[in-house]
């Protein structure tokens, strides 16, 4: 009988330990597909707060380029482009218009908004080039 009852006592002590094993595999893989959701979704938060960083520089970008380059196509370029067609001023003139719009809009911005340009796309200055070409030949259309 003691004999049984010790054999009882192994198999029970036995299966408690094989129980409790097998839950700490079940917590462990369940700790493992948590930390794993909680990084994902700290990776979206982080991807969705640089897009919305992008968005708003490239924004920024944009409705100042607009600003300056319509400044100066109103102040200076229209005639400047009439003198240059006739022959009566140099093109370099017009293209020192286009450095100084790229100035003054560089000057105007946050540091930061260059930075997350340059993150996304290289190069700001090629960027801010590319803006205000694209707004000069709007405005060149529009008249």
């Amino acid at each position: 009988m003691e004999v049984i009852q010790s054999m009882a006592s192994e198999f029970v002590l036995t299966m408690a330990l094989g129980i409790v094993a097998l839950l700490a595999a079940y917590a462990t893989y369940g700790i493992k597909k948590v930390t794993e959701k909680v990084k994902l979704q700290t990776q979206l938060i982080e991807e969705n707060e640089k897009r919305t960083l992008l968005l708003n520089a490239l924004e920024d970008v944009s409705e100042l380029t607009e600003k300056v380059v319509g400044s100066i196509e109103q102040t200076t370029a229209r005639s400047l482009r009439e003198l240059v067609s006739s022959g009566k001023a140099d093109r370099t003139q017009l293209e020192a218009l286009a450095k100084k719009a790229a100035s003054e809009i560089t000057t105007s911005l946050q540091p930061d908004v260059q930075r997350v340009i340059e993150e996304n796309f290289g190069s700001f200055e090629k960027y801010l080039s590319a803006c205000i070409e694209s707004k000069v030949l709007e405005l060149k259309t529009i008249k």
